[in-house]
Formats: C-alpha cells, sequence, structure tokens
C-alpha cells in the first residue's frame, strides 16, 4: 500500500492555500500571446453583440466585456505583484526592463 502524506492540520496556512495551476503557469511565463488573441477576438464580438439593437443581448455583453477588463486588470496586478516579490527577495529595486512588464505585455481595457 504507498504511503499517502496526511493533510494539513486545520488552521494551518497551507489548508487554506488555493492553488490555480494554469494561472501561476501564465504569470511565470509571461507568455500572453494566445491569451491576448483569445481577449481580443472575444472582445471584438461582444462589441458586435453590444451595439445590436435589443436590450438583454446587448446588455449582457456589456456586462461580459466588463468581465473581461477585470480579468485582464488581475493579471496585470498578479504581474506586478510577482516583480514587487521578486525585488523584495533580491533586496533591491526591479530592472527597468521588468519594471512595466505587466502593461506592455498584457493587452485589454480597451473602453470602459
Amino acid at each position: 500500500m504507498p504511503e499517502t502524506t496526511p493533510p494539513p492540520a486545520p488552521g494551518t496556512p497551507e489548508s487554506f492555500r488555493p492553488r490555480y495551476p494554469a494561472i501561476e503557469k501564465l504569470v511565470d511565463s509571461e507568455d500572453f500571446e494566445a491569451l491576448n488573441a483569445s481577449y481580443g477576438k472575444a472582445y471584438d464580438e461582444l462589441e458586435k453583440l453590444a451595439k445590436e439593437k435589443g436590450v438583454g443581448g446587448s446588455r449582457d455583453a456589456k456586462k461580459a466585456m466588463r468581465a473581461l477588463e477585470r480579468v485582464m486588470d488581475l493579471l496585470k496586478y498578479l504581474l506586478r505583484l510577482k516583480y514587487e516579490f521578486l525585488a523584495a527577495q533580491q533586496g533591491g529595486e526591479k530592472s527597468p526592463q521588468k519594471k512595466n512588464a505587466g502593461e506592455t505585455q498584457l493587452q485589454g481595457n480597451r473602453v470602459r
């Protein structure tokens, strides 16, 4: 019978730590080309739907557009945190190339 590790004790930090491997991999790799392409395509389609007549579909499309914008804001925030943590670990200032990487690599927030 294989040996299993016991689950973390209730109340320990590890017992409350959610894991998001896809997001972690994306932020670690900083390969946003596929994400930017998908985002642009989805946002364009939603813009078309938002401009069509009809209250329900237009309203829902605008809500979805705002949701996409929030996701991109969150990813930018995670990148910024990553660089702040790296700078704190190194005990120095971020390099100029990495300082605004989250702002340059991620597209998004076209129109609010």
